[in-house]
């Protein structure tokens, strides 16, 4: 497994650490389980979504107040997700 940013979690390393704490802040205010940004390894290399990417739909979702949209972005995405983005 990877992490959103494409780095493998056993990677020993400082940024490692910090981006497992980001993350973790990152899925506490939006109140979501952090394993949200795992995901398996791309098969394609370079068809994973920029850090800008990432960046803007995390921006977006918390501007939306309404949990009831939270809830429906994240199953549509989830849905999207699980057909591989096709």
């Amino acid at each position: 497994m990877t992490d959103a940013g494409g780095f493998l979690p056993t990677q020993d390393t400082k940024s490692t650490t910090d981006r497992a704490r980001l993350l973790r802040q990152i899925a506490t205010a939006l109140d979501i389980p952090v394993s949200t940004f795992t995901r398996a390894p791309s098969a394609e290399p370079g068809q994973e979504p920029s850090s800008s990417e990432c960046a803007a739909m995390i921006a977006a979702f918390t501007r939306i107040r309404d949990p009831k949209m939270r809830d429906f972005c994240l199953r549509m995405l989830e849905s999207f997700a699980r057909r591989g983005g096709a």
